[in-house]
């Protein structure tokens, strides 16, 4: 059993005890990140799963050529090497300048790279970075497809189980969590999202595979993060929340069907029932009544008075912080130290000490505080996982010779449907700079080329 272990499900088990530490491991420093990161990346490069009628020797000579040809690996050491070295080239402290009559941030060290005024403002997310990646690299070169799905449905299950912390602490506390260490409830709830969205599709295909075990897992798992979700969500969230479970509602019958197993009453049940179970028990949970409130009309109405006064305001604070340094940026946490000297009138600073140093829009906040050269570095291995995909689906359009098989459609369905609602919540907040929320979305995004269809 442990040889089997070792050969085969070592990795898989070390990439799960990887993401469960970012999950569940309050104020991670940066070393710890880079302790995960390279125990992980070694296990793989030197211990990795060993394929049927495959040597361990000739296992390790596949990972190696796989490390060394994949550009993803390449692009993300990239993209590391240059959040790194921000965090390195800092801090910069405020000082006065005489001849310029105002406060200034003194030059860095090396003023040709990025710099930080503050370091460890960028440790979360330096983390989130190293350890999604390097899962996502893990992923893409030496894990079996097969085992993907097991790490699919371990993530979702620690997703899930975040939520279950999280209502143990409101029972505690009284209160919902704010996940602070986690980037804030916001980014918690897309974390939920699309871990939700990834399950549910997961469990779809393995119910018309005939495989009970991993649907009643992936099944679980969808039902704790929806429990999460409706416990704890914000707007935005809640309302993405009500259209998956709608659509699942109105899919579970199609899929039944489809299946052609007798009883069909009884496996809606099975499939309907755990998702509806975790809504419901989520919103019976202490500290979502909270919650609750903040979604009630005029709650709602006030939010969004709110978010279109806030957005435009601090986008224009956005851009005017790129253009004070467009190809580097200000740094980790840059915005809310250099905005407020871009802020003029009464009105402005009203709205400025209303919503506080925050900047509602991941992609702004990408470019003021990384720059347009570290935007393209950060952006580069997503662009790689998925214009796998893009190429994928492009093969298979424009082929009329060979015969493709649509197996796993449905992983891909959902992991897509994931992608997108996070993505799109990335417009409208911040949840890819909390380290978890980035680290499964990347991981997420370096499954979904295997579920592209295939030549048979």
């Amino acid at each position: 059993m442990f040889r089997i272990l070792l050969t085969k499900y070592w990795v898989l088990a070390h990439l799960l005890v990887t993401a469960g530490t970012l999950c569940f491991v309050p104020g991670l420093p940066a070393f710890g990140g880079i302790w995960l990161a390279a125990s992980l990346l070694l296990m793989a490069r030197f211990l990795p799963p060993v394929l049927k009628g495959e040597s361990f020797w000739l296992a390790r000579n596949r990972a190696a050529e796989a490390f060394r040809t994949d550009i993803a690996f390449w692009a993300s050491a990239l993209a590391v090497l240059w959040v790194g070295i921000g965090l390195l080239n800092g801090p910069r402290d405020l000082t006065y300048a005489a001849e310029l009559r105002r406060w200034v941030f003194a030059t860095p060290r090396l003023p040709f790279l990025p710099s930080s005024i503050d370091p460890a403002e960028g440790v979360p997310f330096f983390v989130g970075l190293l350890g999604g990646l390097a899962g996502a690299v893990t992923l893409r070169t030496v894990v079996p497809r097969g085992q993907r799905l097991f790490a699919l449905i371990g993530l979702g299950l620690l997703s899930g189980a975040l939520a279950v912390v999280g209502a143990a602490v409101a029972g505690i506390a009284g209160e919902a969590p704010a996940f602070a260490w986690l980037g804030g409830r916001f980014a918690v709830c897309v974390l939920w999202l699309l871990m939700a969205c990834v399950g549910l599709g997961v469990a779809s295909e393995q119910f018309l595979e005939a495989r009970m075990p991993t649907c009643a897992a992936a099944l679980a798992g969808a039902a704790l993060n929806l429990m999460g979700l409706a416990a704890y969500a914000t707007p935005f969230a809640a309302a993405c929340g009500i259209l998956v479970v709608a659509v699942w509602l109105v899919f579970v019958g199609f899929l039944v069907r489809g299946a052609g197993r007798g009883r069909a009453m009884l496996w809606n049940c099975v499939l309907l029932l755990p998702p509806l179970f975790g809504v419901a028990l989520g919103l019976t949970l202490p500290g979502a009544a909270a919650c609750r409130a903040a979604l009630a009309p005029d709650a709602l109405a006030a939010a969004w008075q709110a978010f279109a006064d806030q957005w435009p305001f601090r986008a224009g604070l956005a851009l005017e912080v790129v253009g004070a340094d467009p190809m580097l940026g200000a740094g980790p946490g840059g915005f809310g130290h250099l905005a407020p000297f871009h802020v003029k009138g009464a009105q402005a600073w009203a709205l400025w000490k209303a919503g506080g140093s925050a900047l509602p829009c991941d992609l702004l906040r990408l470019l003021a505080e990384r720059g347009m050269m570290g935007a393209v570095f950060l952006l580069l291995p997503g662009g790689v996982f998925l214009g796998r995909c893009l190429m994928r689906w492009t093969e298979y359009r424009q082929n009329r010779v060979r015969r493709y098989s649509l197996r796993y459609v449905f992983v891909l369905g959902g992991s897509l449907t994931g992608v997108a609602l996070t993505l799109l919540a990335a417009w409208v907040g911040t949840p890819l700079h909390g380290p978890a929320t980035l680290a499964a979305f990347v991981m997420v995004c370096a499954c979904m080329g295997g579920w592209m269809p295939r030549p048979r």
